[in-house]
């Protein structure tokens, strides 16, 4: 035999008010963060970084970007001559800021292709510049 039961439950509804999280909008290219966003990104940190450092010494830059970087998240930083970078991969290395740091020259040989023949171009521009790569870590 089976007992039949009813349970009565009363229903509640609740609201839940969820606060407006301020939308942040990315500052346009070239322009100045606003203290605001500078602020949010020191509390959550960027996940990637990719900087031009065309006519800046790189480690003055780096120095005040880097720590606004998370932990574990790679950089890369783009510079027309080695000298400048080279200098900031060894700062980086002496305060033990990033690991795994590399520099690069990208560099893209066209080739020629004939019949019966393939050469590099002989006349072809060879000079892009270098790249510092690496992954930031605590300093802690």
């Amino acid at each position: 035999m089976v007992e039949e039961t009813t349970v009565t439950a009363e229903a509640r509804v609740v609201d839940n008010v969820v606060p407006e999280s301020k939308i942040i909008k990315a500052p346009k290219a070239g322009a100045k963060a606003s203290k605001e966003t500078v602020e949010m990104w020191r509390e959550n940190g960027f996940s990637s970084l990719i900087m031009a450092a065309q006519d800046q010494d790189p480690w003055s830059l780096v120095k005040d970007v880097l720590p606004l970087l998370s932990y574990s998240a790679p950089f890369a930083i783009y510079h027309q001559y080695l000298q400048p970078l080279a200098t900031c991969m060894h700062k980086l290395q002496q305060e033990k800021m990033a690991i795994n740091l590399q520099i690069t020259e990208p560099w893209l040989r066209e080739y020629q292709v004939l019949p019966s023949r393939s050469h590099p171009h002989m006349q072809m521009n060879s000079f892009g510049g270098y790249v510092l790569s690496g992954i930031r870590i605590s300093t802690s």
